[in-house]
């Protein structure tokens, strides 16, 4: 009986033991700079999806067309929007394009229709940009005004991390 409580009692001190060694060895060899890696996935993923939300909501009719048509400030109101629409750690830049189709020739031209400031991104920024992701995305204008329906939109979309 008497050998069977030491037992017990080398049973707990061990495991004791045990115990304190390895909460020693995780607080003691963290390493100095913990690195993160997020998979590029996830923001491509999370682009395509915002996207294509804009797009079923008649977004892109409500500031990007009607902005141009009326001559509002509408890159603002699209930075508003995409910054609402993304997690704030998240950076973006977005280039709006319409294309234009030469029915004589065949020829496509880019017309850009912003001026660079649909962004969250300072002049200093755009160097920090570690991780980031493009998409491009075409959007054929469907909804009102009925004079621009049959538009085609080219976006792109660059979503990144801050370094």
């Amino acid at each position: 009986m008497r050998r069977g409580q030491v037992r017990v009692i080398e049973l707990l001190l061990a495991a004791f033991m045990m115990t304190v060694a390895i909460i020693f060895v995780m607080n003691f060899t963290r390493p100095i700079r913990s690195i993160y890696i997020r998979e590029t996935s996830d923001l491509r993923r999370l682009a395509y999806n915002l996207l294509n939300e804009l797009a079923t909501a008649g977004v892109f009719e409500d500031v990007i067309v009607r902005g141009n048509l009326s001559g509002t400030n509408w890159e603002d109101e699209m930075r508003l929007v995409l910054s609402i629409s993304l997690p704030p750690e998240v950076l973006f830049k977005m280039e709006v394009y319409e294309l234009r189709f030469s029915p004589v020739t065949g020829d496509i031209t880019f017309n850009r229709l912003d001026n660079g400031r649909i962004t969250n991104l300072e002049n200093s920024d755009e160097a920090k940009f570690t991780e980031a992701e493009s998409v491009s995305y075409t959007y054929v204008v469907v909804g009102e005004p009925d004079k621009v329906r049959g538009t085609v939109l080219y976006i792109v979309l660059v979503l990144g991390f801050r370094g």
